[in-house]
């Protein structure tokens, strides 16, 4: 065999599995700036927040801890995501791991959101309908 000769995998990425990993890619990069926002403007976000909430009791300390674990766990989506691209298991693993957190994690601090739990709770679904073609 020729070593410039590529090896091409009898296994292919199914179509539905592509869309879904580009959904998940643009899902994860719009959070990820969402909370780089949060990270850059924190002090800003802090006044405007203390300003229209009753209780007034948000600290910049708590805003700026909540975009950094925002930032680490959509950036593990997306590399879980990425993974999956790649038909790699570890990548459903690692997605589901960080989607299990960014749904548990609001609740915990009572603000969670049941529409971003369903989001990804049927992007997990959907991607579990292509487990087999996973390596």
């Amino acid at each position: 065999m020729d070593e410039n000769q590529e090896v091409k995998s009898d296994v292919k990425r199914p179509f539905f599995l592509s869309i879904l990993c580009v959904a998940i890619f643009s899902y994860s990069i719009l959070f990820i700036l969402l909370f780089l926002t949060g990270v850059l403007f924190n002090s800003w976000i802090t006044n405007v927040l203390n300003d229209f909430l009753t209780a007034g009791e948000v600290q910049g300390s708590s805003i700026l801890m909540l975009s950094i674990v925002g930032i680490i766990l959509y950036s593990l989506t997306f590399y879980g995501a990425f993974l999956i691209w790649k038909l790699k298991r570890k990548g459903f693993y690692v997605y589901l791991i960080s989607s299990a957190l960014i749904i548990l994690l609001p609740y915990l601090f009572r603000f969670g959101n049941i529409i971003s739990a369903i989001v990804l709770l049927a992007l997990i679904i959907m991607i579990l309908a292509h487990f087999r073609k996973l390596s």
